[in-house]
């Protein structure tokens, strides 16, 4: 779980309950299961109302990755990205292929793979960029369901005011001014609080992760071009290494030295593996003849 999530989980819950216990008052003033009822599910039911089904699950499950602990994998994507163009100047293009299993993320071995059938660099961008944009489309479909959720939250809250108002006015009973109160009131501060606490901090979050992702994904489609264009490795790294803040960048050149010593030694086994398959080929052909 992310470290600073919790943290201000449990710092907002501290304030709260000291907040409760200096004022005086019963947490139980606090706690009404009708108000929750109106302003949680209307809002759900606006939401399932608003969108389909099927986009309502991906959001809750692309929710669940504003609460994990943040990667940032753009230094193992220029390591990946300068070791296969190492790689590829060593041995060529199509011998990328029976290494495209290393790669762990899908887009970067996608690009590999059209590049190692031989498209032109205009189709491989194009391909790329029309996957970026069908997921951009995905990321904001799931963030207009989570901003969908903070409109609906204050609107539901006030509904619950209303009600509790009309409870009260229509019979001027003591004993029931106060639980009409209770309701009216307590409907508009769980709906200020679901918004403000859950669904704009959530919505904000998915933004930030969706900026970061598209950022990997464009350093990704450079780097794939440049594969394809046989650029130096180091060049291709002080292009890449662009993407990244000052703080993030790495430019000592002894990083750059294992790097391209872990290169020679991959491409020396596989140049080993295939001249024992060579062997094995000769063999069971003159086993044949």
């Amino acid at each position: 779980m992310d470290t600073g999530t919790l943290i201000v989980c449990i710092l907002v819950g501290l304030l709260l309950s000291f907040f409760l216990i200096f004022s005086g008052y019963e947490v139980a003033y606090f706690l009404s299961i009708p108000a929750l009822l109106i302003v949680f599910g209307g809002t759900a039911a606006a939401v399932f109302i608003a969108f389909p089904l099927k986009s309502i699950r991906k959001s809750m499950t692309a929710t669940l990755k504003c609460f994990a602990k943040p990667q940032n994998d753009s230094q193992n994507i220029i390591r990946q990205i300068i070791f296969f163009s190492a790689s590829a100047k060593r041995t060529g293009l199509l011998a990328l292929e029976g290494r495209l299993n290393e790669v762990r993320d899908p887009f970067f071995a996608e690009g590999l793979r059209l590049v190692v059938d031989g498209l032109p660099p205009s189709t491989v961008e194009s391909i790329l960029n029309n996957e970026i944009d069908a997921m951009q489309h995905r990321h904001q479909q799931v963030r207009n369901i989570v901003l969908h959720c903070g409109k609906c939250a204050p609107a539901f809250g006030m509904v619950g005011t209303l009600i509790g108002l009309v409870m009260m006015l229509t019979n001027l009973d003591p004993a029931t001014i106060g639980p009409g109160m209770a309701i009216a009131v307590l409907t508009t501060l769980y709906g200020l609080l679901a918004t403000n606490l859950i669904f704009l901090p959530i919505a904000e979050k998915l933004r930030q992760l969706h900026d970061a992702e598209m950022q990997i994904k464009a350093m990704i489609v450079r780097g794939v071009l440049a594969i394809q264009a046989g650029e130096h490795p180091r060049i291709i790294r002080m292009k890449l290494q662009t993407f990244l803040p000052w703080e993030e960048r790495q430019d000592s050149d002894s990083e750059m030295l294992a790097l391209m010593e872990d290169i020679q030694t991959a491409t020396l086994a596989m140049e080993k593996d295939e001249t024992e398959n060579d062997k094995m080929e000769k063999v069971e052909t003159k086993r044949a003849a």
